[in-house]
């Protein structure tokens, strides 16, 4: 049990997403019913093959611990659409029916100050545009803050989705499938948005491999709609989101030795300090990117090795790159 203690019921609904990985679902789930929300939706992926069948229908069991007053919806997939398509339609699935509310996954332990944190900004920054979504994951722990504020602004959504908070409003101009990337890649429009050269290439590169169906993910859509729009997040100065999903089961996070894979995970203090501008904390983010998404020293050699190789050549060494990567640990 925390030792965080609300002093009213929680209001705000929570959107649940799971596949196959019962023990870190119970988790989150466990987490979900000490905060008891009004409405929980709970969404799970249909298995890939018959060996997955059983793994899938004991996480969807876990709706046997719902026993507070709570309205439950579910939606159960008989086929798998994957991350991105899985993701994105639960997400549609909960917009359809909420203005705002949390939304979490199989892998993001949340503090239970993360619940009444999101809530009180969804209720503070609900006609403001500008405002994106709630973050409640960051890692940069070890960041000197400089004043007594509970949370900060970003432009470059630094923090992760681990677990964040938002609106129909918002998810109106999402859109899976990235249209609008090759006009907003080629007009040279968002050249201004990047704090440096390098976070500008690595930005352009993960939208590319999003756009190209080379990563299937459903977040970096997010990015881009959010970019365009001129949005920012307000991220949190106390980390209230583990991601307990580091290791082989993990799809994004496969390895424990992962940059990442922190334990740290905080009650946040209430009342609520919130900060006097609209001011976005650029150096913190720059410092994010240097520290958690800027290319290894690792992938720059191997990616200046691979530019120098033939195309039948490159594609061969590939595999050994990629295994070497995951043996060592690194991103």
């Amino acid at each position: 049990m925390s030792s965080f203690k609300p002093t009213a019921p929680l209001r705000t609904p929570v959107l649940f997403i799971a596949f196959n990985r019962y023990d870190s679902a119970r988790q989150v789930m466990e987490a979900i019913r000490e905060a008891k929300p009004p409405r929980l939706y709970f969404a799970c992926d249909g298995p890939r093959n018959e060996a997955e069948k059983a793994r899938c229908e004991r996480v969807r069991s876990l709706v046997e611990l719902v026993d507070w007053d709570c309205q439950l919806f579910t939606k159960f997939s008989d086929k798998n659409l994957g991350v991105m398509m899985g993701e994105s339609t639960a997400m549609d699935w909960f917009w359809e029916n909420e203005e705002e509310g949390i939304v979490l996954e199989d892998d993001t332990f949340p503090s239970q100050s993360f619940f009444w944190y999101c809530e009180e900004l969804l209720e503070r920054y609900r006609h403001d545009d500008r405002v994106w979504c709630i973050m409640g994951n960051n890692l940069m722990t070890e960041w000197p803050v400089k004043n007594t504020d509970s949370y900060y602004y970003s432009a470059h959504g630094y923090g992760a989705y681990w677990g964040w908070a938002g609106w129909r409003r918002v998810w109106k101009k999402y859109d899976v499938q990235m249209k609008a990337w090759p006009q907003a890649r080629d007009s040279g429009l968002l050249a201004g948005q990047f704090l440096s050269k390098a976070e500008m290439k690595e930005a352009y590169k993960l939208f590319q491999a999003q756009y190209e169906g080379t990563i299937r993910s459903w977040d970096y859509q997010m990015d881009l709609a959010r970019i365009l729009d001129r949005g920012v997040t307000c991220i949190p100065n106390t980390n209230m989101i583990r991601n307990i999903g580091f290791g082989a089961d993990g799809t994004h996070t496969v390895s424990e030795k992962d940059r990442r894979n922190k334990e740290d995970l905080y009650e946040t203090a209430f009342p609520l300090v919130h900060p006097w501008n609209m001011m976005v904390d650029a150096e913190r983010d720059m410092a994010y990117f240097e520290r958690y998404i800027e290319p290894t020293s690792f992938r720059k050699f191997k990616n200046v090795i691979k530019n120098l190789l033939p195309a039948s050549v490159d594609e061969a060494v590939t595999p050994f790159f990629s295994k070497l990567q995951k043996q060592l640990g690194i991103n």
